[in-house]
């Protein structure tokens, strides 16, 4: 019962973001007036023949033939997987932001539709900057389903620029999935996945309900601890063997959360892994230098983590402080 009011109360409160994306809309929505979009060509592989195009694309996506955004000398590209369960006929990509009214130009433009189980190829520019001049590292993506009766589904704060593949997914199914990503870095050999972050953000973790399951029964008979060690009659050269002095932690503030010490171990190692093991950064901050390259600056509670960002977008961790 506790986690059905949860799911309820998460829904009332992200009615207009992600709990219920892909459901059927109940009642016919107000057109909005909008100009006719004429697909636009892409200037790279107009008069082409498809040969010329996987020619141009490495090996891992040569055989994808939906392609979105500008390819440009500059540009980065993203592998868009769709496994939602249903056909996709709009994407837009946005730095995350509070304010869900600006998604800017919408990136498939009728050129495609980008079926269940299949690809596309995203061209972009990563050195995307916000108000105050600093490289954006967080995005926002948002899918228009081809069946118009559903409902747009949005993905939230999303790492792009390290990200190489992406999968959108869906938690579940009818009314109560959630959408949730998998993606894979340059460096990373397995996926991670934004379920758990989600949950979270939606107020749906039931680690609370796993606590109470977990409650002994006071009706259950006590097991004796077979391993507990006998009580030690103290003596000035064992003060600790006195039954009434307080104990002391064998390690004090680890659960304070991660420490500089444990961050210094992944030097050299990629960030993603850092992050695996610590947890994800306060915040971030990324600058270019012209004799070192772009630098990423990570924040956490008690110390800094600095990386470097190589031109195919692996960031690795350089140092702590």
């Amino acid at each position: 019962m506790k986690k059905r009011y949860l799911i309820l109360a998460a829904i009332m409160i992200t009615a207009i973001t992600a709990v219920g994306c892909g459901k059927k809309k109940t009642e016919e929505p107000k057109q909005e007036a909008q100009a006719t979009v004429t697909p636009a060509e892409n200037t790279d592989t107009a008069g082409n023949d498809e040969g010329t195009l996987v020619d141009m694309q490495k090996s891992d996506d040569s055989d994808i033939k939906n392609v979105i955004g500008d390819k440009t000398t500059t540009a980065s590209k993203l592998i868009i997987v769709n496994e939602t369960g249903s056909d996709i006929a709009g994407i837009y990509v946005r730095p995350t932001t509070d304010d869900d009214d600006d998604w800017g130009d919408e990136l498939i433009k009728g050129l495609f539709t980008l079926k269940d189980d299949d690809k596309a190829l995203y061209y972009y520019d990563k050195n995307v900057k916000d108000a105050s001049g600093k490289t954006v590292t967080s995005f926002d993506i948002r899918i228009v389903y081809a069946d118009d009766s559903l409902t747009d589904c949005y993905f939230r704060k999303l790492p792009l620029t390290t990200i190489t593949q992406i999968t959108l997914k869906m938690d579940g199914s009818g009314d109560d999935a959630i959408p949730y990503a998998t993606y894979l870095t340059a460096s990373s050999k397995k996926e991670t996945s934004t379920l758990n972050e989600v949950k979270k953000r939606l107020g749906l973790d039931d680690s609370s309900d796993e606590e109470d399951d977990e409650t002994p029964d006071p009706t259950a008979t006590p097991v004796p601890n077979s391993t507990a060690a006998p009580t030690a009659t103290p003596t000035p050269d064992n003060p600790a063997a006195d039954p009434t002095a307080t104990p002391v932690p064998d390690n004090p503030g680890s659960n304070d959360g991660p420490t500089a010490d444990q961050a210094k171990s992944y030097i050299g190692q990629p960030l993603s892994s850092l992050i695996a093991a610590l947890g994800e950064a306060n915040g971030s901050d990324y600058e270019n230098e012209p004799e070192t390259g772009e630098t990423g600056y990570h924040y956490y509670d008690t110390f800094t983590v600095s990386t470097t960002v190589d031109e195919s977008g692996n960031e690795v961790v350089a140092g702590v402080w």
